[in-house]
């Protein structure tokens, strides 16, 4: 657990704006649209911060830090101990790049709760859309509503 406590110490070690862009990219895949956005930058500057992050977690003064956290990374898991939530929770990361429930617009639940994976392959099918089941049900009447009002189909079907 003190290896991501290192990862922690390391992202507040370097300039907010591009740990807040390092954070997006890897962890809610943001683009550099969305981190552009949030940031209130150019999706230009958004890249730059993202990879001048980069540059700075590969500068010695950080990378000595990093060098048991890079294990379990090249293994494909990442735990989210207290030290990295608690600075996800401080940067309001959340509420900046968490996905948002189609029907109330409430966040979706965190995809990295005990440990996230970096490999793409371990995480199959689509990205959940609604908070819960009773939102999915509201978002097809809504849905089935509107069809039928405009005449797309037929009661029956």
């Amino acid at each position: 657990m003190e290896r991501t406590d290192l990862m922690a110490k390391a992202l507040l070690g370097m300039k907010r704006r591009s740990a807040i862009a390092i954070l997006a990219r890897v962890l809610y895949n943001a683009s550099d649209e969305l981190i552009a956005e949030k940031l209130h930058v150019t999706p230009f500057d958004a890249y730059r911060l993202t990879s001048v992050g980069i540059s700075q977690l590969r500068h010695p003064s950080r990378s000595f830090l990093l060098r048991e956290v890079s294990v379990e990374m090249d293994e494909g898991v990442l735990v989210i101990d207290r030290a990295l939530r608690s600075l996800l929770e401080a940067w309001r990361m959340e509420e900046m790049f968490g996905a948002l429930c189609s029907a109330c617009q409430r966040p979706l639940e965190i995809p990295f709760a005990a440990g996230w994976s970096f490999d793409r392959t371990r995480r199959a099918g689509r990205p959940r859309s609604y908070c819960s089941n009773a939102c999915r049900q509201k978002a097809y009447r809504v849905r089935r509503r509107t069809a039928l009002r405009d005449g797309q189909v037929s009661p029956v079907d």
